[in-house]
């Protein structure tokens, strides 16, 4: 069985292509939302010593937060990052396995005839090569088949799952916020949902932000629930989720106004609606929670966020060779899809005709995902979001791997030759660094910086002539870089004795 799934930072959703090509939604019984049982929120708690994951981590972290984390996919391709939770320490890649394979024993459950699953993931669009590769490794540790094209965008899985209902050579412009990512594609498609079409799919223009979306929201309402509480002579409660407070109660009571803002959203968001309320009796030492929102406050306290959803729509365009009036349809997808500073935003620069919010916005990502997974024949011209190239010794420039806008061939790129800074080194650092537009100093991501140490042979200089000139031949290394089908780069250092270094790893695909 082929299975779509989309990784959520908030909810993880998964659903397939059944045996007569009808798209199911995956229910998780157990460990399902309290709201929807097919969100599984992505969510995990340590009680007693045995990591739980789900709805059921949600409401142990209500009072005991201290053993609680969620948000993990912020941190996918880190490291550095640890979680220290109930007396066990995980990482990013770790949590993500954690809930893929809540996923997989729902799925065994259900379908016990089943022999195996077979799982294409989604991932934002902007997601780096260490981010990618972690997501591929969490993926693969779970217990799912994967083939070697196992991840695609967010964006344009939703653009596949919803393109049956649109006319073909469209520009789409999808739009899909989450609780944590605002991810941007400007797509040209043909008509690319049946799963057994053959078509095509080009992203023209890419942007976004990975640290936006409902996230901001629930900060910006948690703070105004926590001033009014002191207002009406309660304590201070507002801390980041997690954080644990002198007393039990204090916890308790700081968690229980946390969970409040999913009422808060969809009241604000209702069609006409003009205020939101919440009432929590005897919060805290007796003291009652009685808040209301306006909705004008509320766009008010979204100035900066909105800003900054505004400026990534904006960018989106510039080098594309297309403007905010050739787009043909806005799908607006994720989460948040009902955001209403986002869709007066979208309003005001495209037009109220050209916006689509599906009923089903939350599952389209997913839904792509099954598709291209169970479609063999569907092609997407894949795209790089980004430049990379190997940084200069100082840094002023860079020689180039593959650029912002070239279409990611899978299969192995033309090798970069490297040599050190002199005939006596012991080695030589390789810097890859990642970065938009223009090539700036000091502007730039860092990918990889690692040391490769010259073998013997390596640092040798040998060879009449070169005496006879008084030179020595310094050693060249050959680096090779591969992209596989889903973005992944893979890199590898040969040195003049054949001696070969493989540095994929050493990119964040293994924590």
């Amino acid at each position: 069985m082929r299975i779509g799934i989309d990784l959520g930072t908030t909810n993880t959703v998964a659903s397939y292509i059944d045996e007569n090509g009808v798209w199911k939604l995956l229910e998780f019984r157990h460990s399902g939302s309290t709201e929807n049982p097919c969100f599984l929120p992505s969510c995990i708690a340590v009680k007693n010593g045995i990591v739980i994951v789900g709805q059921p981590a949600v409401e142990h972290g209500l009072e005991h937060p201290d053993e609680f984390v969620c948000d993990t996919k912020y941190d996918m391709g880190r490291t550095d990052r640890k979680y220290n939770i109930g007396g066990i320490t995980l990482t990013p890649v770790q949590a993500a396995d954690y809930i893929l394979k809540e996923v997989y024993n729902e799925l065994s459950s259900q379908f016990p005839g089943e022999t195996s699953f077979n799982a294409f993931v989604t991932v934002p669009a902007r997601f780096r090569t260490e981010a990618r590769a972690a997501t591929k490794e969490a993926l693969r540790h779970s217990g799912f088949q994967t083939d070697e094209n196992c991840l695609t965008d967010e964006p344009i899985a939703a653009a596949v799952a919803y393109s049956t209902r649109l006319d073909s050579d469209k520009l789409i412009l999808v739009v899909d916020i989450g609780g944590g990512t605002y991810d941007l594609s400007l797509l040209k498609t043909t008509i690319v949902g049946a799963a057994n079409s053959s078509s095509r799919l080009e992203p023209v223009g890419w942007d976004g932000d990975l640290h936006l979306g409902g996230n901001d929201v629930d900060e910006l309402l948690v703070k105004r629930m926590t001033s009014a509480f002191i207002s009406a002579g309660g304590k201070d409660l507002y801390a980041r989720q997690g954080s644990v407070f002198p007393t039990q109660e204090e916890t308790r009571a700081a968690a229980m106004i946390r969970s409040m803002t999913l009422q808060l959203k969809k009241q604000l968001y209702a069609p006409g609606s003009e205020k939101a309320s919440v009432f929590i009796p005897s919060l805290l030492d007796g003291k009652d929670l009685d808040f209301t929102i306006t909705r004008g406050e509320y766009e008010s306290g979204m100035g900066e966020t909105a800003v900054k959803m505004t400026r990534c729509l904006e960018n989106i365009f510039v080098g594309s060779g297309y403007s905010a009036g050739a787009v043909d349809h806005v799908l607006v997808v994720g989460g948040m899809a009902h955001e209403i500073c986002l869709l007066r935003i979208l309003e005001q620069m495209f037009g109220r005709e050209k916006m689509i919010v599906p009923e089903d916005s939350m599952l389209l990502v997913s839904k792509g995902a099954a598709i291209c997974n169970s479609n063999l024949r569907l092609h997407i011209e894949n795209k790089a979001y980004t430049s990379i190239g190997l940084l200069s010794r100082s840094g002023t420039d860079v020689q180039p791997i593959i650029k912002e806008g070239e279409t990611v061939q899978s299969g192995k790129m033309e090798p970069v030759y490297i040599s050190p800074e002199s005939a006596d080194a012991t080695g030589i650092e390789i810097k890859l660094v990642e970065f938009r537009g223009q090539f700036k100093p000091g502007d730039y991501t860092t990918v990889l910086s690692d040391v490769i140490q010259l073998s013997e042979s390596g640092k040798s200089s040998g060879g009449l002539f070169k005496k006879l000139l008084g030179k020595k031949q310094l050693p060249k290394l050959k680096m090779m870089t591969e992209f596989t089908e889903d973005k992944l780069l893979r890199i590898s250092v040969e040195q003049p004795d054949g001696r070969v270094t493989d540095l994929s790893l050493r990119l964040g695909g293994s924590n």
